[in-house]
């Protein structure tokens, strides 16, 4: 299979970004997050126009709909604190692959999507659109959580198919949790707990079925099915942290606060609304209760619910500051006192299944940077939970360390309910 690039160009917005909305401040939440690129890949079946009028539509409806998403064309200031919104544009590029989609994902490998792109192009999004991939690349998604990025990608594909009323996010987050601009001093111990080290992947698929029978076990009422996945992942991870003489397990997760709020924040909102949650479990406690399927399952749900109103109230209005840090403490505290820490990430329910941009939906939806061994992966010891193609099951894109991840996949429960790098076609 090779891969070459037809054409590479800056997509610009259709039209200038007002004066008043050149300078983009972000929020005391997006100023939080560490910066990372969103590598999101959404592979489709081949559609019945010709590629040439395809990718002019990709282009067209790119250019209209980043007038409104107008901080994605930007450029961050020299201090970090802001994004100049001059519309420089994004990358945009089309690259010719040999072979069939078909074929290739009838045994995908977790270095598919890398191998469908030339080295030379660093992208983020890509659309692949018969026998062409149609690439975009949004240098600065650190401005923006995995709701944002479903949102921007659906409203693009709107735009596409001339669908509907215009799509505009709104953008209350930068006076809702104003800045601080000495800040990033205090904060950095958010990144600082994250894991670096040479690291191993591995796509794990829980079918329907599997799910049913995992609610089935875990003996809690109305449980979900990402509540049940991360449970068994986590049990997995903590038989890895075993082995490793660790004392102690954390599971941490970001968790949407636009609904939990008090009134909800628009689902529009645009930007990190984001509040973080930890759970944690003795590894040597004498009690194996603690261990139990359905005891983590509520370890993980009473974790989640702290994330209420009150949490979210705490960092309103320009002291939200020391609501923010009295808010991080508690989970905090707890990533730093336990052994070995997993982060969870879910972009279950986020609708990238329903991107349609005039020839069906996405057959399947992939990270670029799922690679093994890959320095593009900048942390380990994380999992990525996404919807399956129909939306009642869980794809887990597991990246640990390399030692961890042989004990991790030899786990016995593991392999009873999960699919190890399935065809997304079956």
């Amino acid at each position: 299979m090779e891969s070459v690039l037809i054409f590479q160009e800056n997509v610009k917005p259709s039209s200038p970004t007002p004066l008043h909305l050149q300078n983009y401040k972000l929020s005391m939440l997006d100023q939080i997050v560490p910066p990372s690129l969103v590598p999101v890949v959404l592979y489709f079946s081949s559609p019945e126009n010709n590629s040439s009028y395809t990718t002019d539509s990709l282009k067209h409806s790119l250019s209209l709909i980043l007038t409104r998403f107008y901080p994605i064309t930007g450029r961050f200031s020299e201090d970090g604190l802001s994004v100049d919104c001059n519309d420089q544009g994004v990358p945009f590029s089309v690259v010719k692959i040999t072979g069939r989609l078909s074929d290739l994902l009838k045994n995908p490998d977790p270095q598919l999507a890398k191998r469908l792109v030339p080295r030379e192009v660093t992208v983020d999004e890509k659309l692949g659109v018969n026998g062409n991939l149609a690439m975009i690349q949004v240098n600065h998604f650190d401005i923006a959580d995995g709701i944002t990025i479903g949102y921007f990608l659906n409203a693009w594909a709107a735009t596409a198919r001339l669908s509907g009323e215009p799509v505009c996010p709104n953008f209350i987050s930068q006076s809702l949790f104003p800045q601080k601009e000495d800040m990033s001093n205090q904060t950095n111990f958010v990144e600082s707990v994250l894991k670096k080290g040479k690291s191993s992947m591995h796509r794990y698929v829980f079918a329907a079925s599997a799910i049913r029978q995992l609610k089935a076990k875990s003996n809690i009422e109305c449980p979900t099915r990402v509540e049940v996945v991360l449970v068994l992942l986590w049990k997995c991870f903590m038989v890895a942290s075993i082995s490793d003489g660790k004392q102690a397990s954390l599971i941490s997760q970001p968790v949407n606060m636009r609904r939990r709020a008090q009134p909800p924040f628009p689902s529009d909102c645009f930007g990190n609304l984001l509040g973080l949650t930890a759970a944690s479990v003795g590894l040597n406690v004498p009690n194996e209760n603690k261990k139990e399927f359905g005891h983590l399952v509520k370890e993980i749900r009473d974790a989640i619910n702290t994330i209420d109103h009150h949490y979210v109230n705490k960092m309103l209005g320009e002291e939200g500051f020391l609501g923010c840090i009295g808010n991080l403490q508690s989970p905090m505290t707890k990533i730093l006192e336990a052994v070995d820490v997993l982060l969870v990430t879910s972009w279950c329910n986020l609708g990238m299944y329903n991107v349609d941009f005039g020839w069906g939906k996405p057959i399947w939806l992939t990270r670029c940077d799922a690679a093994n061994n890959s320095e593009s992966i900048p942390y380990i010891n994380f999992v990525l939970l996404m919807d399956t193609r129909f939306g009642d099951g869980i794809e887990a894109w597991v990246i640990l360390d390399e030692n961890y991840m042989k004990v991790f996949d030899n786990v016995e429960e593991l392999q009873t309910y999960a699919s190890i790098d399935p065809s997304p076609l079956d």
